[in-house]
């Protein structure tokens, strides 16, 4: 009876054991295709599907409701390893990702007297990002403009609207 106990034991543990072997192989999938599609991660704020209202300097006002929208995508993060080039001369764009207002108007007013050339003004409405971050179309641009900023990050990357450089507005520097 011992004998027959003991096998029933065995069976039931090898039972049980491929049961939590299965179930630890079906966890582990899962973490790694989570891991692998990102699924697990909190979204990092991009552009690559930011919808942008913005406005020129004769309409000038940073009201959401603007008629055009705008989309940038960055096409880089690593930190540029070419020579600076001066943003004095290059048209930028400044959006407002805060929940302030006038913030982009009051950038460009800072910034067209350091000799910059801020031709567009508007918000940023896909999300309030904390770091401003600068877009720039050419590798070497925008990093005589980081100094102006808390935090500030600079991406190259296509901006629709036209212009050389983009800048959103982050949070921290909200109340410059």
């Amino acid at each position: 009876m011992n004998k027959k106990m003991l096998k029933l034991f065995g069976e039931a543990f090898l039972k049980t054991l491929i049961v939590i072997l299965g179930v630890a192989i079906v966890v582990f999938a899962v973490y790694f295709l989570i891991q692998i599609f990102g699924g697990g991660k909190e979204k990092k704020p991009s552009t690559d599907d930011a919808q942008i209202s913005t406005s020129d300097i004769n309409g000038g006002s940073d009201m959401t409701g603007s008629d055009s929208t705008d989309t940038a995508e960055p096409t880089s993060e690593e930190p540029s390893t070419q020579e600076p080039i001066s943003s004095v001369g290059h048209s930028i764009e400044v959006l407002n990702s805060t929940d302030v207002a006038g913030v982009a108007k009051k950038w460009q007013e800072d910034l067209n007297g350091k000799g910059f050339t801020v031709s567009n003004i508007g918000n940023y409405e896909t999300e309030a990002l904390t770091s401003t971050k600068i877009i720039v179309s050419q590798e070497g641009m925008g990093q005589d403009l980081v100094g102006y900023f808390q935090n500030a990050t600079v991406e190259v990357g296509t901006i629709s609207s036209g212009v050389e450089i983009q800048i959103i507005i982050g949070t921290e520097d909200a109340q410059n």
